[in-house]
């Protein structure tokens, strides 16, 4: 299997106990979405910009970088991800969605304010994701250079 894939595949089970910690501790409805959605956020984000940063390379500061890239925009993404699906929810399923019966807020609103949301994220609890990406990075590294010798 591709380096790139097994860290996007890593970071994406990352993500699957955090939607699932999200969901279980979070007070209202809604979240369940997040144990889908926060996996795929990380499985993009972390498999792309291993695939374009690291490039089969050995560069410990590659891989660093990798991790922050993938803890900070794996956030961003998701929120975008959220909007995405809360608008197909909303235009097919149910027609309320909120707890104030409005409609959801639009795609090209989430693109900007998903920032806004990622950067609370980050500052409350989401620099774990950082820093588990970064040590799931060295980790991938030390056993593929193990595995070259």
């Amino acid at each position: 299997m591709k380096t790139w894939v097994k860290y996007g595949l890593i970071n994406s089970l990352l993500g699957l106990v955090i939607g699932i910690i999200v969901t279980i501790t979070s007070i209202g409805g809604g979240y369940y979405s997040l144990i889908i959605l926060i996996p795929i956020s990380m499985f993009l984000t972390g498999g792309i910009s291993w695939k374009f940063i690291i490039k089969e390379s050995n560069d410990k500061s590659k891989v660093f970088l990798t991790g922050l890239i993938t803890g900070i925009f794996s956030h961003y993404l998701t929120f975008v991800l959220l909007s995405i699906w809360m608008n197909i929810c909303y235009w097919t399923i149910e027609k309320s969605s909120s707890s104030l019966n409005e409609p959801p807020e639009s795609i090209l609103n989430m693109l900007g304010a998903g920032f806004v949301y990622a950067f609370f994220s980050i500052m409350f609890s989401g620099w774990l994701t950082i820093f588990f990406s970064i040590a799931i990075g060295h980790i991938i590294l030390r056993r593929e250079n193990k595995k070259v010798k």
